[in-house]
């Protein structure tokens, strides 16, 4: 049986027209979302894992949902507690 290695050449692996990653977001761009990210952003009780945590799921809810809304809000300041 014989083996075909022409596709094991590196070039058979590059993507000619590969987009680069867009850079990660890193802070809010709501208003609302930029406000409850400042409030984790200074509150005394969190590390700062648990901040960048909170600031990401922030940004997750605006991207799937355009906006913070006022459930989310009070999610994330219930959490604050």
């Amino acid at each position: 049986m014989m083996r075909d290695v022409t596709k094991t050449k590196p070039s058979h692996h590059r993507q000619p027209n590969k987009i680069e990653a867009a850079a990660k977001q890193q802070w809010p761009s709501t208003p609302t979302g930029g406000q409850l990210a400042t409030l984790v952003r200074d509150h005394a009780g969190f590390t700062a894992d648990v901040k960048a945590r909170l600031t990401m799921e922030i940004i997750d809810h605006e991207a799937n949902h355009g906006l913070c809304t006022q459930t989310f809000a009070r999610k994330i300041k219930k959490q604050m507690r």
